[in-house]
């Protein structure tokens, strides 16, 4: 099964709320923060037009 990445900050209350539900469900994922992975952020945000966090990617697709 493919690893499920959430791109985040670290002030947003919908990208607590989001861990927050995948820590409940057991779901494992990695988390990145954004300042932390600016190009990869970048790269992200040029493909799906949408700087939105969080920001889910999961088997090629990209969730805003």
């Amino acid at each position: 099964m493919e690893k499920i990445t959430i791109y985040t900050n670290e002030n947003c209350h919908y990208c607590k709320q989001i861990k927050e539900f995948f820590k409940e469900k057991n779901i494992e994922f990695t988390n990145k923060i954004t300042k932390d992975h600016e190009n990869e952020w970048r790269e992200i945000t040029n493909l799906t037009n949408m700087p939105v966090t969080p920001t889910v990617y999961y088997e090629d697709n990209y969730f805003l």
